[in-house]
């Protein structure tokens, strides 16, 4: 009788030590914590602000990050950001100072041509994002979770592939932005990318 019950507390001091779960399964990391599940959405919502940069699309972009880094509210920071819609009209462009006048007197109106354009803007493809690590607080930005995201930028004579950092910040149930960094290619040298660009402070 002695000897069955000196062999239960070995087993229940191998499972206290081992860290059983009850139902006998393995826990994935981040289970308890949910560091794993956390980082997955990290990088999940990386991609998606990366994807609302690239369209341009600042009710998204401001949403999207902290007050400090919009510098305001979420509508200051879209009318601050967004450019003004095009005019589907013709615009109408000065025939001349003084205007020309026709024999009989009257003014030349002037010529109409078509609204211009925004600056060119190259093509970007789909926007991938990983390698979610922790990052410490630098300057004013806080402590937070550094992922890397990277697209193509397609030119019509040329491509290239931009590398960007991201700091995110969780506040309340999801996640902001705070911060947003170039990668040149000396962090990718030093094998730390998103910690040395995230340490560059503007």
């Amino acid at each position: 009788m002695r000897s069955a019950f000196s062999g239960v507390v070995v087993v229940v001091l191998v499972c206290v030590v081992a860290g059983c779960s009850p139902g006998g399964g393995e826990e994935g990391p981040g289970a308890s914590g949910g560091g794993g599940e956390s980082a997955a959405a990290a990088v999940t919502f990386a991609r998606s602000y990366q994807e609302a940069v690239n369209g341009q699309d600042w009710q998204r972009i401001c949403g999207m990050r902290t007050e400090r880094y919009r510098h305001g509210t979420v509508e200051a920071c879209v009318e601050d950001n967004a450019e003004p819609a095009e005019s589907v009209e013709p615009s109408p462009v000065e025939s001349g100072d003084p205007p020309l006048r026709r024999a009989d007197g009257s003014v030349i109106p002037p010529r109409e041509t078509a609204a211009a354009g925004g600056p060119e803007r190259a093509e970007t493809g789909a926007v991938k994002a990983g390698g979610a690590v922790a990052v410490p607080a630098v300057g004013d930005h806080p402590a937070g979770t550094g992922v890397l995201v990277e697209y193509e930028v397609i030119w019509p004579d040329s491509t290239s592939t931009s590398r960007k950092a991201l700091r995110l910040v969780e506040e309340g149930d999801g996640w902001l932005v705070d911060q947003a960094e170039d990668v040149a290619d000396s962090d990718q040298a030093h094998g730390n990318p998103i910690h040395d660009a995230l340490a560059r402070m503007r």
